[in-house]
């Protein structure tokens, strides 16, 4: 399957799940677990689909360097290259992907409660987080945590210009978050590979 074929797929899944949610937090400050959740099951399901099609020695990672040890007198041993295969990488890299970015939401959630004594964001919001970085990856998720979290800072401050919000209104951060994954999914990987290139 080519892979802008398979990008189109990707995009209409994950595009049709974020838009779905948006709406929903937007209107009833819930996002569901029917949605989260499964969405990160059919994330993690396509790339275990994408690793099949995988050609030979695509994705694999080297791990260390090609290396000869002597045992004994007149005894070689070779170790060989450690290395992870290219669907063990794209598959393992996807899960510590999911895990990395829940833990930083938990983290950032842990660290306002406790420096403010009250929830900042849902749990629905760190699992939406997850769900995009089962799809995209764990730096397009930390995009669209971010866009998310610029977006619905700039709405903060335009009601609490209009005097529509007080410091202890609640948004649908949710809505802002699926925002930035939409972000992330059409300009996520030019974004960084320009921001990267921008730190050389």
């Amino acid at each position: 399957m080519s892979d802008w074929r398979w990008s189109a797929i990707n995009f209409a899944i994950l595009g049709f799940l974020l838009i779905g949610l948006m709406v929903m937090d937007w209107q009833t400050m819930i996002l569901p677990d029917a949605f989260t959740l499964t969405g990160i099951a059919i994330g993690l399901f396509l790339v275990c689909i994408q690793a099949i099609f995988l050609g030979p020695g695509e994705d694999e990672v080297h791990l260390t360097k090609h290396s000869l040890h002597l045992t004994s007198p007149g005894g070689v041993t070779d170790h060989g290259n450690v290395f992870l295969t290219g669907p063990e990488s794209l598959i393992l890299g996807r899960v510590a992907a999911v895990c990395g970015a829940t833990l930083l939401l938990l983290m950032i959630r842990w660290l306002y409660r406790a420096v403010r004594h009250r929830d900042g964001m849902g749990l629905g919001d760190v699992k939406l987080l997850a769900m995009i970085a089962a799809f995209l990856g764990f730096w397009p998720a930390v995009l669209s945590l971010f866009v998310g979290t610029v977006a619905a800072a700039f709405y903060g401050v335009v009601l609490l210009a209009r005097g529509k919000a007080g410091v202890t209104s609640k948004l649908p951060f949710g809505s802002f978050l699926c925002v930035g994954g939409l972000v992330a999914a059409l300009f996520g990987n030019r974004l960084i590979d320009r921001y990267i290139a921008l730190l050389r």
